[in-house]
């Protein structure tokens, strides 16, 4: 086995940059991208009163959400995704896009040229660089796995709410 392929089955979340973007990550971009446009498109043309179908603004968006939730006459659930909607909004826009890379710490382009053969046959506890090396892919896992998980939540967040898109 190549060591690619042995740091591969020990830190699944490396990027790889010869495969494509993964059909998970083209589902939760595309759902957010939907999402954004709802909200920077359809509602700040409502909000704006224009009938402009290229108009797009954020600002104008999130006061037409604020608007329509002012609007007591709504049903509950109304309301409460409108809410939703603001906080999926403000995630995907602000929150997630800040986000440090994960794998910030290690040189993903060469992390399998930078793992010695000779590191197999040896402990962390023996071997200062190797431990280093595993500290931070272990590092960057764990955070990449965090990120993920949260990327799910949103994505299940944005499924519950998307009859009120």
């Amino acid at each position: 086995m190549s060591i690619a392929n042995i740091l591969r089955e020990w830190f699944h979340t490396a990027p790889d940059s010869s495969k494509p973007q993964s059909n998970g990550e083209k589902i939760l971009h595309d759902s957010f991208a939907h999402l954004q446009n709802f909200v920077e498109h359809d509602i700040a043309q409502m909000s704006a009163g224009v009938d402009d179908k290229s108009f797009r603004d954020k600002q104008k968006g999130l006061q037409g959400i604020e608007w329509l939730h002012a609007q007591k006459s709504k049903e509950p659930h109304y309301q409460s995704a409108l809410q939703e909607i603001k906080v999926l909004y403000n995630w995907w826009v602000d929150l997630r896009s800040k986000r440090t890379d994960a794998w910030k710490d290690v040189d993903v382009d060469t992390m399998y040229s930078q793992f010695k053969q000779e590191w197999l046959q040896t402990t962390e506890d023996k071997n200062s660089e190797y431990k280093d090396y595993m500290d931070k892919c272990r590092y960057a896992e764990k955070l990449q796995t965090l990120y993920n998980s949260e990327d799910t939540k949103m994505l299940l967040r944005l499924i519950q709410i998307r009859n009120y898109l």
